[in-house]
């Protein structure tokens, strides 16, 4: 882990809710530079209650092919659940814009990968900034409007408890892995918020209303074990985008393609997307 730099540029969360807490080690931002000036970049984008340490695994192969890795934590993730209490969806999206136009700016050619709510936020972005190719990997859209009763429960109940247990046989490649699941499983999986929910409800209707205007191709990995958001996502997204694009169903990978339960199913999502952004 010594190549890793846990920081992106600050000035990508001008503008948005900043965090209280501190994040734990899940959860810092980091970048991968090569020593050589590179001019193609990855923008990588965690999911809903996510964090950064999700996708070090596709990071580590991108970066050993030459890319330069940014991997920024949206606002109200891997620190304490009141800071997640107050982030909004449109901090989350603002992070991935701003960075986004930062690496636009900087690099010829940019490449974004999105997982679960990150691939809607990659959707959003991608209106106002320009990527040469997607990845949507285990893609969070919906074609149903956010509940209203949601948002009005919302302004009265901040959380409500849920069931949540560790999974060992879950692998993560951060740094001291899998250290954090206690802390993170506390402040973040065993409650249900409510406003942030309608937030995430909102973001992946609005992503898949947007679907269509995707002009760069795109990738859509979609696992056959996936209990979290399943497969119609990825069915809506291979309906609704018009521009080049290729849907890989993997049977054997969950949620979690890039830290999955099943290392053969890991493997070909990784491969997956080393073989997209480098064609």
């Amino acid at each position: 882990m010594s190549d890793f730099i846990y920081s992106v540029p600050q000035a990508w969360y001008e503008g948005v809710y900043q965090d209280e807490g501190k994040p734990c080690k899940a959860g810092r931002s980091f970048s991968l530079r090569n020593d050589r000036a590179s001019d193609k970049a990855v923008l990588l984008i965690h999911g809903y209650a996510g964090y950064p340490g999700e996708l070090v695994r596709p990071s580590i192969d991108l970066y050993g092919k030459g890319f330069d890795i940014y991997c920024p934590r949206l606002p109200g993730c891997g620190t304490t659940g009141e800071d997640f209490s107050k982030a909004k969806g449109e901090d989350w999206l603002r992070v991935v814009t701003n960075a986004a136009s930062d690496l636009r700016g900087r690099y010829s050619n940019l490449y974004v990968l999105g997982h679960s709510m990150g691939s809607a936020l990659v959707i959003l972005a991608s209106e106002s900034v320009h990527f040469d190719r997607i990845v949507l990997a285990a893609p969070a859209v919906s074609d149903e409007k956010p509940p209203l009763l949601l948002k009005a429960v919302s302004t009265v109940r901040k959380r409500e408890p849920k069931e949540w247990h560790p999974d060992p046989e879950y692998v993560l490649y951060y740094e001291d892995a899998p250290s954090d699941d206690p802390y993170l499983g506390k402040e973040y999986w065993s409650w249900n918020y409510t406003r942030q929910s309608y937030e995430l409800l909102s973001l992946m209707h609005e992503a898949f209303l947007k679907a269509g205007k995707i002009d760069v191709p795109a990738l859509i990995i979609v696992g056959g074990e996936d209990l979290v958001v399943g497969p119609k996502p990825a069915s809506l997204l291979d309906a609704a985008i018009k521009a080049e694009h290729k849907t890989l169903k993997i049977n054997e990978c969950t949620h979690f393609p890039f830290y999955d339960k099943n290392k053969d199913g890991e493997e070909m999502a990784v491969q997956a997307v080393l073989d997209w952004f480098m064609d």
